[in-house]
């Protein structure tokens, strides 16, 4: 089967129990649940279960679980990782401490990044996508010269 490229973004509401909606077009790619875990930029990434191997997978090639550097990654990554099954109204909880991280107060926007979702505070994701838009041609070329 092939797997869904998660695209768009999509604005959700935290419920007083830490519950939100994952986008209705996204849940088919996380009918076998989702990896929830603090992600870069101070947002939440959320992996389906084999998209969340193959990610650590990655992230740690060329790396040696022997540095601590990589052991500090793998912490991170691996160590706040927590899995959480679709509830009956496509809804997930999300711990405190994870919404602490991110800044998550209750509303947020939820954002398809190819293979996982990010979670990120809404006026957080609008600041940073409003850096992105002012920056996204000199870091096309940038990458590109790469």
């Amino acid at each position: 089967m092939q797997r869904p490229v998660l695209v768009g973004e999509y604005d959700f509401t935290f419920d007083a129990k830490n519950r939100v909606a994952i986008p209705a077009r996204l849940r088919p790619a996380f009918a076998g649940g989702v990896y929830v875990t603090k992600g870069h930029e101070h947002c939440l990434a959320g992996y389906a279960p084999e998209e969340f191997k193959e990610y650590l997978e990655r992230q740690m090639e060329g790396i040696s679980p022997n540095s601590s550097k990589g052991r500090d990654l793998m912490r991170f990554t691996a160590g706040n990782a927590m899995h959480q099954e679709l509830d009956g109204q496509g809804r997930i909880t999300v711990p405190a401490r994870h919404l602490e991280f991110a800044g998550i107060n209750r509303e947020v926007s939820i954002i398809g990044v190819q293979d996982h979702v990010e979670i990120w505070d809404r006026t957080a994701w609008a600041d940073y996508q409003s850096r992105l838009e002012e920056e996204a041609d000199a870091t096309a070329d940038e990458l590109a010269a790469s």
